[in-house]
């Protein structure tokens, strides 16, 4: 799996090269074949995988539709939602727009799945798959600068200055602090939409566009990796495809 993540991370900064890909919302498509060949490994019966903005649209709870990147279908069924975004340069600002986008298409489809939008045995998959510039930017401390509140635990770069440092001033205000930096803040992002059960499983490919040639990539731990991200994939559409044997 390894050469074929390789080969989608290469698609992606050619496609960002040429301008027409980032356009055209097609830099990740080398990933979407791969979860495309997942899925039709897995033997869903009357399987349909819908891309693109006109065919991948699901009612939401709150607003009338959204469009995922992948939309998969069986016996007429929903069986997974997934969707692709990537993050190069502007760090700061748009990770909170990443953060803001990936929690409202989340609690959007998670609420529509609740007041049963799709059946009231809906079984479905909803992944989230980043790709995350790998630079000095993103692998340094980012500053966590807040008043008169204390930053939620995991989000400072040392959490044992809690009980010294990171104290309130004699004005009530907390000092400007050295935080995780933003590769760690999309790692922590990932894995607590799976914690608070946003989405079944999530992703985060990092890599150097100075290695654009070779297609090089890493992961931050196991648990946000896209080998995990498949694996689970696979194993949900396994257990549906299960249901018409």
């Amino acid at each position: 799996m390894k050469v074929e993540i390789s080969n989608a991370v290469k698609y992606f900064w050619r496609a960002r090269d040429n301008g027409k890909g980032v356009r055209g919302g097609k830099t990740l498509d080398g990933f979407i074949d791969i979860i495309k060949n997942t899925i039709k490994s897995t033997g869903l019966v009357d399987v349909e995988i819908h891309t693109g903005k006109n065919s991948s649209q699901l009612p939401g709870f709150f607003r009338p539709h959204k469009s995922w990147d992948v939309v998969v279908t069986s016996n007429d069924k929903l069986i997974a939602a997934i969707e692709l975004k990537s993050q190069v340069g502007s760090i700061g600002n748009n990770f909170n727009n990443r953060t803001e986008e990936v929690l409202g298409s989340g609690i959007d489809l998670y609420t529509a799945i609740e007041e049963s939008a799709f059946g009231d045995d809906a079984e479905i998959f909803v992944g989230y798959l980043i790709l995350v510039e790998d630079s000095e930017k993103t692998r340094s401390s980012a500053k966590v600068c807040m008043n008169y509140f204390p930053v939620m635990k995991g989000f400072l770069g040392d959490e044992d200055i809690r009980k010294t440092i990171y104290q309130p001033n004699a004005e009530g205000k907390y000092p400007t602090i050295g935080g995780i930096s933003y590769l760690d803040r999309y790692d922590l992002l990932c894995k607590r939409l799976v914690l608070r059960k946003m989405y079944t499983a999530t992703a985060l490919i990092v890599a150097d566009e100075n290695q654009a040639e070779h297609g090089g990539y890493r992961d931050i731990n196991p648990q946000t990796s896209f080998d995990t991200f498949l694996i689970k994939l696979e194993n949900h559409c396994r257990i549906i495809a299960s249901y018409s044997n």
